[in-house]
């Protein structure tokens, strides 16, 4: 699944949640280079479901994606914006696998 809309966040951080409310751990993050192409980096959720990655220098929008055995894989692009009304984001994938 990917989340067309741009979800704005003050930083490239936030928690990765089951469609009950409880989080995630061991969730792998992907942050890819745009339109999806290369991997950049990863991480691992922690066991409250959290994940975060350094901002990178000039670069505004993110292109994540959320891995999980147990999970469908979802994909979205978040935007750094000092204003934003969240500081991290929540992502909720659907259970599948």
């Amino acid at each position: 699944m990917v989340i067309e809309e741009l979800q704005p966040a003050q930083q490239v951080e936030g928690v990765v949640l089951d469609p009950s409310g409880a989080p995630i751990p061991d969730m792998t993050v992907t942050d890819l280079s745009e339109q999806w192409v290369a991997i950049l980096r990863s991480v691992t959720t922690d066991s409250k479901g959290h994940f975060r990655f350094a901002r990178q220098r000039g670069k505004v929008v993110y292109y994540l994606r959320f891995d999980h055995p147990a999970f469908n894989p979802l994909a979205l692009r978040l935007k750094v914006d000092g204003n934003a009304p969240r500081r991290a984001i929540t992502a909720r994938p659907e259970i599948g696998g």
